[in-house]
């Protein structure tokens, strides 16, 4: 199974793929759509919304995570943020892609074990659990494949329900919390 992670947003998108053979999990591509922030908004989605059809050709998800608008104190970004968010999910729709969105905190504990952890230390952890040779140069594109982990989570290791962390990720997260104290 594929499964695609999405960090939606107006000027840049972040996606990540993710592999599940059994017990492993691969990241097959991750990235960053950029838009030129100088352009007009819907000039803007229309630009990410290719990309993110590019990427879809490219590497054939079977399903999808999307990251929820976060309803922060800046109502404008919220709605920029929703804006970018709606883009993504028509062109997911338009692939016929089965859509899981989740709340930036959920994915946080799918993948650190806390919903409370900062953006770096998610990438870290991201890094860990799909042993990348690199680690991304962009957060947005680490928030993706953090996405699709937490999907992969929510799948089970059939892929059709609820199952808790994988024995990978949970070994990750105690490897983590050790190293913290």
């Amino acid at each position: 199974m594929r499964i695609l992670g999405i960090d939606p947003g107006t000027r840049f998108l972040g996606w990540g793929v993710v592999e599940v053979r059994g017990p492993q999990l691969d990241a097959c591509g991750y990235g960053v759509l950029k838009a030129n922030p100088r352009a007009p908004l819907p000039e803007r989605l229309a630009t990410l919304a290719a990309g993110l059809r590019d990427v879809i050709q490219t590497h054939h998800p079977e399903v999808a995570a999307v990251e929820e608008a976060f309803y922060g104190r800046d109502a404008r970004a919220t709605l920029r943020l929703g804006e970018g968010r709606g883009a993504a999910l028509l062109v997911l729709s338009e692939a016929g892609l089965p859509i899981t969105g989740y709340a930036n905190n959920v994915v946080q504990r799918a993948v650190t074990g806390g919903g409370r952890a900062t953006t770096e230390r998610v990438r870290a952890m991201v890094v860990r659990m799909l042993a990348l040779a690199e680690v991304p140069d962009s957060l947005d594109a680490s928030d993706a494949l953090a996405g699709a982990l937490c999907l992969h989570q929510r799948l089970g290791p059939a892929g059709v329900g609820p199952a808790g962390p994988s024995p990978r990720i949970q070994e990750a997260i105690r490897r983590a919390r050790r190293e913290r104290r």
